[in-house]
């Protein structure tokens, strides 16, 4: 048991962790001491490096960003090289290349913070936000701050609505809008751990799952390629080559969670690394379900390309592999939103009734949009063209480009980039902005289109009858 005296200094040792940019004098002993609620070490040690009590290594992250970028993006591949014709096969390759490189850009940005700011150094819930604050100031942190919270909704709305549907399709006597509620009590209570680095193991199940997932459909394909002898390859158009580009970019999404999961690394300038074994894996889980769903079935695959493979028993695992993946990432991208929440209502970064007040209504929330538009595909094509894509093509770049050219007048050491970097950061940026704006307006005009109009469960259950007949209930007194 240590003395008052001990414990003043393991306190003051811990302050210091996050007062000067370095913490302790070399052979110091690591101590394990808790501010604010915190843990952290008074580990020696340069910015972007120590303060984690058991954080992260690059592996283990680099499974929370497949996790993350995986949830729903590979099963709408095929449908987006139906779109944008074999030229698709190009784009997953450069959007892969394009986003990963600007993910690390991201990383080297945080890292950069560490040694500009030494109180950043301690584990911090905002660390997209406050990036984005550094460089652009309190309105780039509430523009930031917005998108990120969008976008990870927008994210679990997807995600509970894509497991209802493929619930109600192996229980048909339970109804998605049934669905949606016992999804939700069901995952709520995974929501109220801290951190990603509490759960850690969710990642690695929701990799296994998507690949066993991928395998089962890419053979099942091949097993139903008699059935499509003679597939039909349309000229792309200008709007499906649209909507092909930014299925794409949706599924390269995800930079809004990327600060979070380096905050939580033991060593934050591996960031790297993870990027790396990460982007890797991803392109060789998404290449093949792409190309041989787009080959087999041609310009015929559906959207979920789930549905466009014969019904059996491997499609059946196939499904609940799917359902696990989905319920995985649903805790992984939902935790930033919490943490966001909790930092602004002051909640203590500890278990406590708070914590579980402020994440029940969150996940409440999300409920109660998917039960009022549970078609709600339309919708999040416009999240995903406008604020996906800015939190993955366009602030990772700028930001780290605004944080370089700060003059540091005697404060820091000022960095200096190659010219062909910075080429590179504006020609992401420029992708950004041209898929960013194409697939917004054309998800504007499709939301805009009286053929829209989503299914309510409210109405289903106000009226106590399925929410198909419902619609066709509200779309008679509509017309007349």
């Amino acid at each position: 048991m240590e003395s008052n005296d001990e414990q003043k200094q393991s306190f003051l040792s811990a302050k210091a962790l996050v007062q000067s940019p370095v913490a302790g004098t070399p052979g110091d002993a690591k101590k394990e001491v808790e501010v604010d609620g915190l843990k952290i070490t008074d580990e020696p040690g340069p910015a972007g490096h120590g303060g984690r009590v058991r954080g992260l290594g690059y592996l283990k992250t680099s499974y929370f960003i497949i996790a993350q970028m995986t949830g729903v993006g590979f099963l709408a591949l095929p449908k987006a090289l139906a779109n944008s014709g074999w030229g698709g096969v190009t784009m997953i390759l450069l959007f892969c290349l394009l986003v990963g490189f600007a993910a690390t850009r991201l990383g080297k940005a945080w890292v950069i913070l560490e040694e500009r700011w030494p109180e950043l150094r301690r584990p911090v819930r905002q660390p997209y936000m406050d990036i984005a604050e550094k460089a652009f100031g309190l309105i780039g942190r509430k523009f930031c701050f917005g998108c990120v919270i969008a976008t990870l909704m927008g994210y679990g709305i997807a995600f509970t609505l894509l497991i209802a549907g493929m619930m109600n399709s192996l229980v048909t006597s339970v109804s998605i809008c049934t669905w949606i509620i016992i999804i939700s009590v069901t995952v709520c209570p995974a929501t109220f751990l801290e951190s990603p680095k509490d759960f850690w193991q969710a990642s690695i199940l929701a990799v296994v799952s998507t690949s066993l997932a991928i395998v089962i459909i890419i053979v099942q394909l091949i097993c139903d390629q008699p059935l499509h002898p003679d597939p039909s390859y349309g000229a792309p158009t200008f709007i499906s080559f649209s909507l092909g580009f930014s299925a794409i970019l949706f599924a390269f999404g995800g930079a809004s969670a990327f600060p979070t999961l380096q905050n939580d690394m033991e060593d934050r300038r591996d960031w790297w690394k993870s990027v790396i074994v990460a982007f890797s894996v991803i392109l060789v889980l998404y290449l093949p379900i792409g190309v041989t769903g787009y080959a087999i079935l041609g310009d015929q695959v559906p959207d979920n390309i789930i549905l466009g493979v014969t019904e059996g028993i491997p499609v059946i695992f196939a499904i609940v592999f799917v359902i696990v993946n989905l319920l995985c990432t649903y805790v992984i991208c939902m935790n930033p939103i919490d943490q966001a929440f909790e930092e602004i209502l002051k909640v203590p970064n500890s278990f406590n009734w708070k914590r579980v007040v402020v994440r029940t209504c969150v996940v409440c929330f999300v409920t109660f949009v998917c039960l009022a538009v549970p078609d709600f595909g339309k919708i999040l094509n416009l999240f995903g063209g406008s604020t996906i894509t800015s939190l993955s093509f366009l602030f990772p770049p700028l930001m780290y480009l605004r944080l370089v050219d700060q003059k540091g007048e005697g404060k820091w050491e000022e960095k200096k980039i190659p010219i062909y970097e910075r080429i590179l950061l504006y020609f992401i940026v420029l992708v950004g902005l041209v898929g960013g704006i194409t697939s917004t307006v054309f998800a504007l005009m499709d939301i805009l289109d009286p053929k829209s109009l989503g299914k309510s469960c409210f109405v289903s259950f106000s009226l106590g009858i399925p929410v198909d007949e419902a619609q066709n209930v509200t779309m008679f007194y509509d017309s007349t």
